[in-house]
């Protein structure tokens, strides 16, 4: 075979992208699953510190139970919360979902909602945003039964 020929690094180039090519293609993702809920708001007690706090806890069926702490909201306001769930990737918006129309002075609430997504046994990575205050979280958690995260949520 000569080295020098077209038709040599015709072939080598061909190879050369083949090669390229099983390394580089991108791994199958599963489709996105969205679940939206609703947060059961309660008031925070009067010591309560105001600090915001996200606390997930996990149970043996594989359901999580979302807490959040130090939500400031007006009176009739409530809050949803949408988790889009890619692999071990979990995305959960947090956004207002009944404004008080006249405003009014901004009470301390906690909330917490039973979410009804199942997740695999391992290691998951969860960002939280609170488009109500303005803050946001990134945490890994792993799904085992009693487990229990918590992180103060940052600016």
């Amino acid at each position: 075979m000569d080295f020098t020929s077209i038709e040599f690094y015709t072939i080598a180039f061909f190879l050369a992208m083949v090669f390229v090519g099983f390394f580089v293609r991108q791994k199958k993702i599963a489709p996105a699953t969205s679940v939206i809920s609703s947060l059961n708001l309660a008031p925070a007690p009067p010591q309560h510190e105001a600090t915001s706090k996200l606390r997930l806890r996990a149970h043996a069926d594989g359901s999580v139970t979302i807490e959040r702490e130090g939500l400031l909201l007006c009176d009739g306001e409530t809050v949803n919360l949408i988790a889009t769930i890619i692999d071990d990737k979990i995305t959960i918006e947090e956004k207002k979902g009944k404004i008080s129309a006249f405003g009014g002075k901004e009470s301390a609430y906690n909330g917490h909602v039973d979410v009804t997504f199942f997740l695999e046994n391992n290691k998951n990575y969860l960002r939280y945003e609170s488009s109500v205050a303005g803050q946001w979280c990134k945490l890994a958690f792993n799904n085992y039964a009693g487990n229990i995260v918590e992180k103060e949520l940052s600016y």
